[in-house]
């Protein structure tokens, strides 16, 4: 009988498809390096002998402190091989909150990219009595050498290659020992409350997932993935990484968020995971560039465009349409490398408009739904059947129902096997199988449904309406130069928010109006450019009812950050540690001091 593990999807793998080409990249110096299947097995069991040198054994933990690169993805093979656990870190985590989750683990290896994590592991390795071993990808200089902290490269230079048939042997042996039910990975998730669940993920659970998105997306050999997610956010990690690992698709790693516009007409993706803000980055790119354009024929056609797009999102066969594809949005999809399939979009609310407007000129965008608790696909949309507001349809094999309150369960192999250490919360969440997600949905369609809000989100106002933040701000995050926002009025007389502008783009809209301004400060503070985003906002909320309106608003000097503490690590705001942090600023917007 066949395993559920990844260790047999990667035995899979290596018989099916091709093991000299190169198939993930790099680019360094301009220039995108590779490495084939069979030098890459080479070094995942070169790490595997690593691990048996320095006796770490399988159910022992080690963590990933690095961007995505080739030595992330040998680590965390060696790891699924040997029955190792992977705790992945994002490199923005604070000293204290890697502390704590190392501490907490019992973590017993730690790899890091570069100097900057290798420094913020120096100061705090003393106080982690668990830790060994500290690994560097990067080769630095550090007077501090011992025993126990190592150089990647130093790793590979002790071993001798095999063949790739003595590899396929080895992996038999290992896929013999490993079990459905081992832990692969463990996930620390503060979400919004601040306080750090390690989310248990098995062999099985990210086996059953990645199975059930082959069976929804078709992907192939010549299919290619542009990476620039973290593979510590699940969603990366599972569907732009394992996905495109096991199905045979290239993945081309992003240098960085800032150079995907100039990376993808080089790497010419056909597939790229994303969060919902990349895509409003670049709508709000193309209307300003469009803007900006010199009066002329070129801009008066392109603005036509945008306008036809917008307004006829569903005239994709007219002759009109037709023709400003040849003249107009081909050209925009040039940018995007010519062979973009889909965009995946996840990890927040797709703006319906802008999803809208993307497929309108043929580029295609997929919004989907899932968590970490669930490896994390839950439901996506369909090509051929592709709802904007919604989260499309369950995965073959996942199971979805809607309880009375509204809060979406979830059932099927895809559902963790627990929090870590912590069974009490493990059996809240966990009811009969049925994991409860906190979140609220209702069905919409055939199979469909859409997310309404957290479940801990809804707040009610002092006349007993009761409001759903959320889907407030995802309204309001529609005006370009917001860039963050939260709902406030939990028994409050009317609904007011904090918000974080986007000073460029602010700027550009004070220039558009006459306004002088010689600082940041009075970007904030301008009366009438005050009066003008009030403006904005009342038009994006035009269709909201009363009590859910914003009434009044004040804007933040300073953006939301992980660093301080604002902000989860997958950027979304920690609701009750910001209201408790600006109660005096949300106290003045009901006249309070």
């Amino acid at each position: 009988m066949l395993k559920k593990t990844l260790v047999q999807l990667l035995i899979d793998a290596y018989r099916k498809y091709d093991l000299q080409s190169d198939f993930i990249f790099t680019k360094k110096n301009d220039k995108y390096e590779g490495i084939n299947r069979t030098n890459l097995l080479n070094e995942i069991f070169k790490m595997k002998s690593f691990f048996a040198k320095l006796k770490i054994k399988a159910g022992d933990k080690i963590a990933i402190i690095s961007e995505n690169r080739v030595e992330w993805v040998v680590t965390d093979m060696a790891c699924i091989i040997s029955g190792v656990i992977n705790i992945p870190l994002y490199t923005s985590l604070s000293k204290e909150s890697v502390k704590y989750i190392l501490k907490d683990t019992g973590t017993v290896a730690c790899f890091v990219s570069n100097d900057h994590q290798f420094g913020k592991m120096m100061t705090i390795k003393d106080e982690l009595p668990d830790l060994k071993y500290l690994i560097c990808f990067n080769d630095i200089q550090h007077k501090f050498f011992d025993n126990n902290i190592l150089m990647f490269s130093e790793i590979s230079k002790k071993e001798n290659n095999k063949s790739i048939s003595e590899l396929i042997d080895e992996l038999e042996i290992c896929s013999e020992k490993i079990k459905e039910e081992d832990v692969l990975t463990l996930i620390y998730t503060s979400g919004t409350t601040g306080i750090p669940k390690g989310v248990m993920l098995t062999q099985k659970n990210i086996y059953s997932n990645v199975i059930s998105c082959t069976k929804t997306l078709p992907i192939n050999e010549q299919d290619g993935f542009l990476s620039y997610l973290p593979y510590s956010h699940i969603f990366e990690r599972t569907a732009g990484y394992y996905l495109a690992f096991f199905t045979g698709a290239k993945i081309f790693y992003a240098q960085s968020i800032d150079t995907i516009g100039v990376q993808m007409p080089e790497v010419k993706p056909t597939m790229v995971i994303t969060v919902p803000r990349l895509l409003d980055k670049m709508y709000n790119r193309l209307m300003k560039n469009a803007d900006e354009m010199p009066h002329g024929y070129k801009k008066r056609l392109l603005l036509y465009g945008i306008f036809f797009a917008k307004a006829n999102p569903d005239k994709k066969n007219s002759v009109r349409r037709k023709l400003l594809d040849k003249l107009v949005y081909a050209k925009i999809r040039e940018r995007t490398g010519g062979r973009l399939r889909f965009f995946v979009s996840g990890g927040g609310a797709l703006n319906k408009s802008i999803g809208e407007f993307f497929d309108a000129i043929g580029i295609m965008t997929l919004e989907g739904y899932g968590m970490t608790e669930t490896s994390p696909v839950i439901s996506v949309n369909l090509p051929e059947f592709n709802k904007f507001g919604s989260v499309g349809k369950p995965l073959i094999g996942n199971e979805v129902k809607i309880d009375d309150d509204g809060e979406i369960l979830v059932k099927g192999d895809l559902v963790m096997k627990g929090y870590y250490k912590d069974e009490e919360e493990t059996r809240r969440t966990i009811v009969d199988g049925w994991l409860h997600t906190g979140d609220l949905g209702e069905w919409i369609g055939k199979n469909q449904f859409r997310i309404t809000d957290r479940k801990k989100s809804l707040f009610k106002s002092s006349g007993g309406k009761y409001v759903a933040p959320t889907h407030i701000e995802d309204i309001i995050l529609q005006v370009p130069y917001v860039d963050q926002i939260l709902v406030v009025g939990n028994e409050k007389m009317y609904v007011t928010a904090l918000i974080v502008a986007d000073l460029t783009e602010l700027r550009y809209v004070a220039q558009k109006i006459g306004i002088e301004i010689t600082n940041d400060k009075e970007l904030i503070t301008n009366d009438k450019l005050l009066k003008k985003i009030e403006e904005d906002i009342n038009e994006a909320q035009k269709n909201l009812s009363s009590f859910e309106k914003i009434r009044k608003f004040t804007l933040l000097e300073k953006s939301f950050s992980i660093e301080d503490g604002e902000l989860t690590p997958t950027m979304k705001i920690k609701r009750k540690f910001v209201e408790e942090k600006y109660k005096q600023v949300i106290d003045k917007m009901y006249h309070k001091v």
